[in-house]
């Protein structure tokens, strides 16, 4: 039996002084609200009508057990209400997780969104590592692709262009390459933790090529990789978020403009733990990331 219902539904009956009006009410027939009446006498233990064919009358019980489930209800309600409320009032500490490269974007659009809800507070991890978001207590991450946990919910944000590039003084020393095949002969530098190589994938024309690209330097930290890109030891393929602002202000520059890395683009996700309710804090939060990036975002307009 849906106690609360009952309760809610007897509440009914006593305010109406029918079962009839009682069902109207909630869409129910009267059998129906007799029987579920009769279950919860049945759960309370005592009789909670007088029924006549006229009236309904509270017993002793039922006037005792009105009294107190009154305020219950109405706490209940305001309770629902309130919530509610939250929904346009965020509050409360975020707990969030960006990949390293992101904060530099992320930093300015925590501050107008708390300029915009001032209650609401931050924690920031930027770490290149998956976090656990449930197991570490975390609210939201932004990650690169979407993820296959079902036990979280991702929605898309933003997303990025892959650029293949590296330094004038690089160019000047090794040559620039003129196709996807010249990279095997050059410096790349790799995202991975350990030394060795990685396949680097091209579309050029109506051609996919798949480089066996390797290097002296190899980081699991982006920021790692474009400092020594900007320092003229290799070339980087790296996403938007990372190297847009070298780009923009010359330290970098793009090689093989004719040739398009694929995936050309990689996409951002907000990922939280699913929840029948999301918290209004994480829900605001991702509504107001995916207006602010979003697939046209440019990524170029920080400095580094």
């Amino acid at each position: 039996m849906d106690r609360l219902g009952a309760i809610s539904l007897f509440a009914k009956a006593v305010e109406t002084g029918s079962f009839s009006e009682a069902g109207r009410q909630s869409g129910l027939s009267p059998s129906s609200v007799s029987r579920r009446i009769d279950e919860l006498e049945d759960w309370v233990g005592s009789a909670l009508f007088h029924r006549t064919t006229r009236k309904l009358n509270l017993t002793e019980a039922g006037l005792s057990f009105y009294e107190r489930t009154h305020d219950i209800l109405l706490d209940l309600e305001e309770a629902r209400t309130v919530a509610g409320q939250l929904q346009d009032h965020p509050s409360g500490l975020i707990r969030m997780t960006v990949p390293e490269g992101m904060e530099r974007h992320l930093s300015p659009a925590i501050n107008a969104f708390q300029t915009q809800w001032p209650d609401v507070s931050f924690v920031l991890d930027i770490s290149a590592r998956i976090v656990d978001l449930v197991g570490e207590g975390f609210d939201l991450a932004v990650r690169i692709g979407q993820m296959e946990d079902s036990t979280l919910k991702a929605r898309r944000i933003a997303a990025a262009q892959r650029y293949l590039c590296a330094s004038k003084q690089y160019l000047m020393e090794a040559g620039t390459p003129k196709r996807p095949e010249d990279l095997e002969d050059h410096n790349c530098l790799i995202y991975r933790a350990l030394p060795g190589y990685n396949v680097w994938r091209f579309k050029t024309g109506n051609r996919t090529v798949d480089i066996r690209a390797s290097g002296s330097f190899s980081a699991n930290s982006g920021n790692a990789l474009v400092n020594a890109a900007r320092d003229g030891r290799g070339i980087i393929l790296s996403p938007g978020w990372l190297v847009g602002p070298s780009l923009a202000n010359g330290d970098l520059v793009e090689i093989l403009p004719g040739v398009s890395p694929n995936p050309a683009r990689v996409p951002l996700y907000a990922v939280h733990p699913y929840r029948r309710f999301v918290p209004p804090k994480v829900k605001k939060l991702v509504d107001f990331l995916a207006r602010r990036f979003g697939d046209d975002y440019d990524w170029s307009h920080l400095t580094p």
